[in-house]
């Protein structure tokens, strides 16, 4: 339901790869250019990360009477989408995004009787503002523009981070996962991202998270699998400036790789037919040419 190649930095002379630490949360803690390995916990490493989800019933009350009360400006935003939230069916749920701390981010679905679903993210102001919706799907299918690398979607996102945290983030040491994991779920909705490898062999080509930094334009490209369907996986490039700030994104839809199991099984002889003795033809013995004399 829910694109491979890197992230094209301009200009790029010198890059430095900075892996995301393996960590139990979704932040980098030390990671830096010089390649310094980040501190490991004792616990248990998990090998996806994904955000904090919340039920209805599991939302705190205040947010909750948030909700309502911007519930007008919600289904006239998502009406302006083309979604109808007076029709029946639709639910919703909340994503608990760290670098988000000013914003409620909702995900609201409808299910059809077919299997399919229309599905929109809502993105609701603590503070007088205004809602945001960005559509994802619509029974299934994308919007003309996906959402994933839209203009509207990148500008929307930029415009929710708060410019300090954006800028502290896009650092080396800073919380570039959480980041690029918040972006993925809002234009996707259920980011899984894939934080180590494990013994999925369909997953043996798929890039763990990296910090792509061009030290001579500033730039920065984060690069992650998400694993949102059985047997299919996303690859996600997005783009940075310097502040932060997100200037493109693309996500690159690819099926588990499959390998080749042979049996070990010793080949089987094939027997050769047994081959008859050629038969010979005896030539006549030659004899010699006759010589027919010539007159004088």
């Amino acid at each position: 339901m829910r694109k491979c190649g890197g992230v094209v930095l301009a200009a790029v002379i010198s890059v430095v790869w900075v892996l995301a630490p393996v960590a139990g949360s979704l932040a980098p803690q030390a990671c830096a250019q010089q390649s310094r390995s980040a501190d490991t916990p004792s616990s248990p490493v998990s090998q996806y990360l994904e955000l904090e989800h919340r039920s209805p019933s599991e939302i705190p009350p205040a947010d909750l009477s948030l909700i309502r009360a911007k519930q007008r400006e919600i289904a006239a935003e998502a009406a302006f989408f083309g979604y109808d939230l007076n029709a029946s069916g639709w639910d919703y749920d909340q994503s608990v995004c760290p670098l988000l701390p000013d914003e409620l981010v909702l995900h609201y679905r409808r299910q059809f009787r077919d299997g399919a679903q229309s599905l929109f993210t809502a993105l609701v102001p603590r503070s007088p503002g205004r809602v945001f919706v960005v559509p994802v799907l619509y029974r299934n299918a994308t919007p003309f523009r996906s959402a994933t690398g839209s203009q509207r979607s990148i500008a929307v996102f930029n415009r929710v981070v708060p410019a300090d945290v954006a800028a502290k983030a896009a650092q080396p040491e800073g919380k570039w996962l959480d980041l690029g994991l918040c972006y993925a779920d809002i234009v996707y909705a259920h980011a899984n991202v894939l934080n180590q490898s494990g013994a999925e062999v369909g997953l043996v080509r798929a890039p763990l998270p990296l910090l792509h930094v061009s030290e001579e334009s500033s730039l920065r490209g984060i690069t992650f699998t998400d694993r949102n369907a059985p047997g299919q996986y996303l690859v996600w490039n997005l783009t940075l400036n310097s502040k932060g700030r997100m200037t493109s994104a693309v996500a690159v839809q690819l099926s588990d790789y499959i390998a080749r199991v042979r049996n070990g099984a010793e080949p089987t002889a094939k027997p050769m037919p047994q081959g008859k003795e050629p038969t010979i033809k005896i030539l006549p013995p030659e004899q010699d040419p006759s010589v027919k004399p010539t007159p004088q």
